[in-house]
Order: structure tokens, then sequence, then C-alpha cells
């Protein structure tokens, strides 16, 4: 088929798109006229993969080809969540959103009827949102779902079938994720959606559907986006329910916005300069790249969370705002890592805490590591606040103008254990050094809506960084008894102030146990109500 019109933007080994019109195989039969006019191949790429490429009847095609008018119209639509919204639907499972949506499609076997419609909602406008199969309007798209990932894109794909796909049909990229900076992923997006709406509003420039594209098209543009914006990165939009947009076709932008609670908190607790710090944001007029303290840390918390615990956390942050903070140590151990697909969470974890052991002498005279001293010679500061919120263990909060900051919930259940509060100290030390935004900002709520490769990594950290195998390997040496007795895992956790559970999984993931073993220890210390 001939090419009419064609355009690549971006770079094939970060992400990049390609879109050429062609002339319609069924002649403007099977669509309208400006649909028509958008027959055509799509590419999509991320990472070196040619994610569109597939085999149709043993024929290997590296585009897709369809009506590509329905794309550019929920590119358009949906630009404000599709680069700022993480929070994933009804359920914070881990894997990347593509496999993330397959695993929670189903609500759970025992909801009742109405939580099941509830979750089906829930799931369905997500999808919508992010997945380009939402826009595919009968053709036979890759499985490819973005997302924000913190202050990255989150670009992942998953082969899962198309019901009614021809036999046969496959796409080569079966599975993968790869996390961008915003802008290259939203400047070509926005290039190619441009461009191509143009050439189809010159061809028929009497559309009323081409020229209402190109209005949101410039809408995106428009200052007033900006706080929109940071209310999808905040992860706490409150759609209208599907009843009452049934009833008053509410838009979008009518929704009531969670976001101006959070700013009129901050409003009442501190002065201008204080505010102003906490809702600072890099951002170009496309889209955020570098988010707010407030947006990261009330992303990471529960969709559900009350009105007390925004004023607490507000609070806390703007507590911590200094104009002259020393970080100076805390900065030369620091650096952003994102998670690597390619490597386990926690042999991540593991490998942070053992180049920390390298470089910092940690042991005490008792020979457990002295999380409290480090923190202190980081210039990190610990406080507990409490919260409604029983499922947040701790928060951890760091800027330029931010004190480095340690918060512990007084709720929760692992407050009163001295053992489970040095293992959220590490777990946070692991945040401060190596999920800072930009290099830059922190702030994330540990619980179980925080991203959840981060979390693992963490936790992986928090065994390692407090029970290094050198440290293991001399306890254990010293037992009469093999390693696999509770009174060894007993006397390991006893010298280097862990919990049994952590011990148990941290001798596990260092091949010194067997997995039936573990089973039985973990059995075990559950029946002992042990911490951790």
């Amino acid at each position: 088929m001939t090419i009419s019109w064609e355009r690549f933007e971006g770079s094939t080994d970060g992400f990049a798109a390609r879109l050429a019109f062609m002339s319609d195989p069924d002649e403007g039969s099977a669509a309208t006229t400006e649909e028509s006019a958008s027959w055509g191949a799509l590419q999509i790429w991320a990472d070196g993969h040619n994610l569109s490429a597939h085999v149709s009847q043993g024929e290997p095609l590296q585009s897709t080809h369809w009506y590509l008018l329905p794309v550019l119209e929920w590119i358009a639509e949906h630009w404000n969540p599709l680069f700022h919204e993480e929070r994933l639907p009804n359920r914070n499972v881990e894997g990347a959103a593509a496999t993330a949506l397959i695993v929670t499609r189903n609500a759970p076997a025992l909801a009742d009827e109405s939580d099941i419609l509830t979750w089906e909602e829930d799931w369905y406008e997500w999808h919508a949102r992010h997945a380009l199969r939402a826009a595919r309007a009968g053709g036979l798209f890759p499985n490819v779902v973005i997302r924000r990932f913190r202050d990255s894109i989150e670009v992942s794909w998953d082969d899962e079938p198309l019901a009614g796909s021809p036999r046969g049909f496959r796409h080569s990229a079966s599975h993968g994720v790869v996390y961008l900076p915003p802008a290259k992923v939203a400047r070509p997006l926005y290039e190619l959606l441009r461009s191509a709406t143009d050439h189809l509003l010159n061809l028929h420039p009497e559309s009323t559907r081409l020229t209402e594209l190109r209005g949101q098209i410039d809408k995106l543009r428009l200052p007033d986006q900006h706080h929109v914006r940071l209310d999808w990165l905040a992860g706490l939009r409150r759609p209208p329910t599907l009843g009452s947009r049934l009833v008053s076709g509410t838009p979008a932008d009518d929704m009531q916005i969670r976001w101006n609670e959070i700013v009129a908190t901050l409003q009442e607790t501190g002065d201008s300069e204080q505010v102003t710090e906490v809702l600072a944001v890099e951002e170009s007029p496309l889209v955020i790249s570098g988010s707010c303290h407030a947006a990261l840390l009330f992303s990471s918390v529960a969709p559900t969370i009350t009105s007390e615990d925004v004023r607490t956390l507000a609070s806390v942050l703007v507590e911590r705002y200094s104009r002259d903070v020393d970080t100076t140590e805390l900065e030369d151990l620091s650096f952003e890592i994102l998670p690597d697909p390619a490597i386990p969470d926690w042999e991540q974890g593991y490998e942070l805490a053992e180049w920390v052991h390298e470089r910092i002498d940690l042991t005490s005279s008792g020979g457990s590591v002295d999380i409290e001293g480090l923190l202190q010679r980081l210039n990190v500061t610990v406080i507990s606040r409490r919260l409604r919120d029983r499922d947040i263990r701790a928060c951890s909060i760091v800027g330029p103008h931010h004190q480095p900051t340690v918060v512990h919930n007084e709720s929760s259940l692992s407050f009163n254990h001295g053992r489970a509060r040095r293992f959220s100290m590490a777990h946070e030390l692991c945040h401060l050094l190596f999920d800072r935004s930009q290099g830059q900002k922190l702030a994330i709520a540990s619980g179980p809506w925080a991203p959840r490769s981060v979390e693992r990594r963490a936790n992986a950290f928090a065994a390692m960084f407090l029970m290094p195998t050198v440290l293991v390997q001399e306890i254990i040496a010293e037992q009469p008894e093999s390693v696999e007795e509770p009174a060894v895992v007993a006397a390991i956790a006893s010298r280097l102030q862990v919990g049994r559970h952590a011990t148990i999984e941290h001798l596990y993931n260092l091949t010194l146990m067997s997995e039936v073993t573990r089973d039985e220890l973990l059995a075990r210390a559950q029946n002992s109500n042990s911490a951790l």
C-alpha cells in the first residue's frame, strides 16, 4: 500500500513511535470519512524492541495496520493520567502494569456482587486510561501499558492473546518493562499526535471531530493543566460514581479533586515559603518531570486516606522544611537507582547493602549493626507520629530544603518492637539513599500502596544491612548445632537484634537452609508471635 504521510519520533533504544497513513483497503466502506483517512501503520518502540512487530498467518510484519484516529484521540483524552497516574486499580500487586492488569482482572472469588461491580469498574477505567488496546477499535494492537512510576515513566508490555485473534497471530515481544524520563516518552508522542492530527485536519478541514481533537491537543500545553497533573500524581483523584456519570455525564475536569484538600491543609499548617517548597515541581508544558514532596508522599498512601492522616503527613512535610540542610555524608552515599527488570528486587537490595558496608564500618561493640548511630552520623532525624492507617510502618523524607527524616508510625504493629523498629530504620535508609527522585527529592510512606518493587528491594536491603554475611558466618561458627536448628536462628536474631521471621528468610536467601526447613521454622516463629 502507498504511504501518503509518515512521521517518526523518539529513539528506538528508549521510546519511539512511527505512524504512517495509507490508502484504506476498504475504501471507506467500514469507517467514517475521518477514520478512513487515518488508515495506516503504527510502530511502538521501547528499550530497543519493536512492540508492534508480529507474525500473522506465518508472515512477519513490523507494524500494526488499522484505523489510527481512535489512537490519536485516546492519547489526547488520557494524556494527564497516562503520564502522571501511578497507582494501580484495586490492589497494588507486584510486577509491571501490563502484568498487574492481567493478575487483577477478576475480583476475589469471595467478593459480593456490589464489590465485584466496583472492582470491575475500577479495573476497566484504569485500563482505559493506560492500555493502548483500549484504543484499538477492533485492531490487533500490542498490549502496551504506560503509567507513571515515581518520577519515571514505566512502559510495559505483555503479549496476552486478544479474543478473536487469527490462528497463529502473536507479537514478537512477549513481555518486558522499561523505565524512562517522562520527557523521553511525552515529547515524541506529543509531536506525533500533533503532526498526525494536523495532516488529517488539512485533508478534512470541515471535520468537527478532527477540530475537537486539535483543540484537546492545544489544551495540553495550557498552564491550568498544572493542578490537574499534580492531582493525578498524588493518586487521590475521586472520579464520580458510575451512577452519577450516567445521570449527569460529569466530565473529568469537573471532578472533585482531593489535591485541593492537601494544598489547603499545607497552607493552614505552614507559611508561604514552606508551602512553596513542598509543592515545588520540575515541569514542562507537557509533563511534570520532577514531582513535589507532597505528590510523592501521598501517591504512596492508601487511596482511602483519612483527612486526619492528610493533616498529620502534611504537617510533617512542613515541619521538616529547612533553608540550611547538611546532608554531605548522606549525599556521598546516595544515588537514584531504578528497579532493574533483569535482576530480582531482593538481589538488588542485597547488593546495595553490601555496597554501603564496604564504605563504612557499621558494627557496634555488641556485634550488631548500629543503625541508629549511622542515621545520626548521616544527620537523619528519627521522629514518630500517629496515623490512623496502621499499615504504614514508616515514612522517609529528604530534599534540598528538607531535613532527612524517618517518621515511625506509632499505630503500626511494629512500633512497639525494638527489633522491628531497627528493621524499619534500615528499610527507610534504603529509600533515603537509593530512591531519591532526580537524585534530590524523596517522600514515601512504606506500606501496601508504595511501589512493590521499591518496597521489596528496601526490605532485602534492611535484611542484608542488619545481617551482613560476615557477621552471620561468625555467629554460626560459634554454635554447636546446625544453622537449621531453632536455637541457632534465635542466637543470630538475638545477636544482630532482628526478628526471627526476617532472620529465617535471610538465611534461606543466603542458601544456608532448604525451603522445607524455612517453611517449618517460619511456622514455629509464627506460633511464638515473634516480631517480624
